[in-house]
This record gives C-alpha cells, sequence and structure tokens, in this order.
C-alpha cells in the first residue's frame, strides 16, 4: 500500500492520540500509578476511618469523609492517574509525628508509598491545644519538608483551620498561620492557605456539626471544600493535559 505524506501524518495523528487517551485514563496507563501522601492529624484522617496498610480506610458499611476523598475524585475527573493515600493520625503533634517511633519516617518508608511523587502536610493545631510554642511547630513542619525532599517528594504546606471552640480561645491560630506561610516561603513549597479560604464559612462547615461533635473539626462540605483547595494548588504543579503540535500533523500535504 502507497502512503502519502498526508496519510503517514494523519495515522502517526491517530497513533499518538490513542496512546495518549489509553495512557490518560486512570489506572490504564502504561506507567505505574503514582501516590499523594495526605500527612497529618484528624483533619487529614477524617470521620468513620480506621487504620489500616496503606494509611487509614473507611470501614465497611459506615459514613466515612475526608478530604483525601473529593481530591482523589477531582484527580480522576481530570485524568491525572493518582492514588491519595490518607495517613492522618488523630490527636497528634508535630513533635509526636519526628519522635519515637517516627511515625512521619514510617509514612515515608511505607511500601504503600514507594510511587509517591507528593506529600500534603497539614498539622499543628494539636501542637497549639498543648500549649506548644508555634516555632517550634514550624521547626518541625521544615524537618518534614526537608525528609521529604530527601525521599524525592514534593511536599506541599496548609495552614491550619480555624478553631473557634470557646475552650481553645488560648490558641492562637492567626499567628501558627503567619509561621506557616513564613515557612512555605522560606522552603520554596507551594502553600495551600486553608485558613483564609476556610474562614469566612467555618460556621456553615461546622453546622452540622461533624463526627467529633466540635467546632475544630468541618463536616462533609468542609472536607470537601479542604480537598478542592487541595486539588486547586497541586494542579498547579501536575502536568498539563494538551496535544501540543500534533495537530498540525493534520495540515502538511
Amino acid at each position: 500500500m502507497y502512503f502519502t505524506k498526508k496519510k503517514t501524518g494523519r495515522y502517526l495523528l491517530y497513533l499518538c492520540l490513542g496512546i495518549m487517551f489509553i495512557s490518560s485514563l486512570p489506572g490504564k496507563g502504561f506507567g505505574q500509578t503514582k501516590i499523594i501522601i495526605g500527612f497529618g492529624d484528624s483533619l487529614t484522617e477524617g470521620c468513620g476511618n480506621e487504620i489500616s496498610t496503606c494509611g487509614v480506610s473507611c470501614r465497611l458499611g459506615d459514613d466515612c469523609y475526608d478530604y483525601e476523598n473529593n481530591l482523589q475524585s477531582l484527580l480522576d475527573q481530570h485524568a491525572y492517574d493518582f492514588t491519595v493515600n490518607n495517613f492522618g493520625y488523630g490527636g497528634e503533634t508535630t513533635a509526636d509525628a519526628l519522635s519515637y517511633p517516627y511515625r512521619f519516617y514510617s509514612v515515608l518508608s511505607n511500601a504503600c508509598n514507594n510511587d509517591a511523587e507528593y506529600i500534603l502536610i497539614m498539622e499543628g493545631t494539636n501542637d497549639l491545644l498543648h500549649y506548644a510554642n508555634g516555632l517550634d511547630v514550624k521547626f518541625n513542619l521544615g524537618v518534614m519538608i526537608d525528609k521529604s525532599r530527601e525521599r524525592g517528594l514534593i511536599p506541599l504546606l496548609a495552614t491550619i483551620p480555624p478553631d473557634p471552640e470557646p475552650e481553645h480561645d488560648y490558641k492562637d491560630v492567626p499567628l501558627m498561620n503567619q509561621y506557616i506561610k513564613e515557612l512555605a516561603e522560606e522552603k520554596g513549597v507551594v502553600l495551600v492557605d486553608l485558613y483564609t479560604a476556610l474562614s469566612p464559612y467555618w460556621n456553615i462547615y461546622t453546622d452540622p456539626r461533624a463526627c467529633y461533635g466540635d467546632l475544630t473539626h468541618p463536616n462533609r462540605s468542609g472536607f470537601e471544600a479542604m480537598g478542592s483547595l487541595w486539588y486547586k494548588n497541586l494542579s498547579t504543579l501536575l502536568p498539563k493535559k494538551s496535544l501540543p503540535g500534533l495537530m498540525l500533523l493534520l495540515d502538511k500535504p
């Protein structure tokens, strides 16, 4: 069969399009599905989850929700081949995470995270609950960023959400978040400013109250908003889904 230059170009175009379509399908590409790690305390763990091999997962038959689930849905909708592993642990402080038995390091070395590319860090609210110095928390978060990069991961750092519980009025969340913003700039990492985005709507995100029954943890809609904010910032780092230059083949004689 005789192929003209134009026909050859079209066949190449169809082949390329087919390859790119298949590889863009979640879990259907030629490469290994990559991992995104969600690391933090109960604001990362979410509601109704239990410890599993790859972090935490929903108990069968329960009504569970966390920000990772919404982030996963958004990644799937936009054909990104990533799996989000939830490694939240309720009640944890940054000091806990970096103290023996070194949970942070165990998460980085977990076999489920061998193909991890990104880690989403949000911690510090429990440190303030226990009267920790904000500068110490900033230092600990800096260690997490450095250790993540040594592992070959790209870290993103989030400010901590509001905590309007009356008995927690000693927690200076705005000051802590200022330290977090400074750290993100110093380390050159993407800042996910959850506090600024969620604060105006926190009364909606805690009414009705979530499984913790307080004003510190968001309900389902609040966790969904968190997932959307993580995706908005993460997507600035992810490869764009485009077909540059291929359409030019159609115009070649």
